[in-house]
């Protein structure tokens, strides 16, 4: 009966958790989005500058961003999301809707959504990153990074094959993750269409 007890009140803790969810959490009206944040890097190292070009629907049916603006319907580096329940595809790249697209930038902009930690306690990351450009295929590299130090890496030169990244890490309220995405070692942005999701859930104080 205890042992019973002991699991019911496992699984009631983990039910209240809270967990953030890069996907469903993604705004393109909020820039920052509750712990969430959207923007480049002019190189690494360097301070976040926040993306204020956001397109939500009109360029792209199903698709909304976040961006570096270049002109009409032209983002990049450009983060963003497929808001349906099926892939859209649109030039070379297919994004299915469990997934955040991101791309760096013609000038080597590196994209960057950032999750801030909230509050003190013991975290659960899971996530995975694949390419979504299918002619190309995307060439880049994928980073995620804690308050600027590197805890995940690895090369994106493939299509709609996903690798998969996760910890458990004990953070303080104000820490930050980045899931960062460069344009790789071919040093150019073109084809590099790259799919990440994130959740992040708190399982301990």
């Amino acid at each position: 009966m205890f042992f019973a007890i002991a699991l019911l009140l496992l699984a009631s803790l983990a039910a209240s958790a809270q967990t953030y969810n890069a996907v469903a959490d993604f705004s393109p009206t909020s820039n920052p989005n509750g712990a969430w944040s959207y923007g480049y890097l002019t190189a690494p190292e360097t301070s976040l500058i926040l993306y204020t070009a956001t397109e939500d629907q009109n360029c792209i049916t199903g698709m909304s961003f976040w961006g570096l603006y270049l002109g009409s319907c032209s983002l990049l580096p450009v983060v963003g999301k497929n808001d349906t329940t099926g892939t859209v595809c649109w030039a070379t790249d297919c994004v299915p809707p469990n997934y955040l697209v991101t791309s760096p930038g013609y000038e080597g902009q590196l994209n960057v959504v950032r999750w801030t930690a909230p509050e003190s306690g013991i975290y659960q990351l899971s996530g995975a990153v694949m390419g979504t450009d299918y002619v190309y295929p995307t060439s880049t590299d994928f980073h995620v990074r804690l308050n600027g130090n590197l805890l995940f890496s690895t090369a994106v030169d493939s299509y709609d094959i996903p690798t998969t990244f996760g910890r458990t890490q004990a953070l303080r309220a104000g820490d930050t993750l980045d899931f960062v995405t460069d344009w790789g070692s071919n040093h150019n942005a073109y084809g590099d269409g790259t799919g990440f999701r994130a959740l992040i859930a708190k399982v301990a104080d």
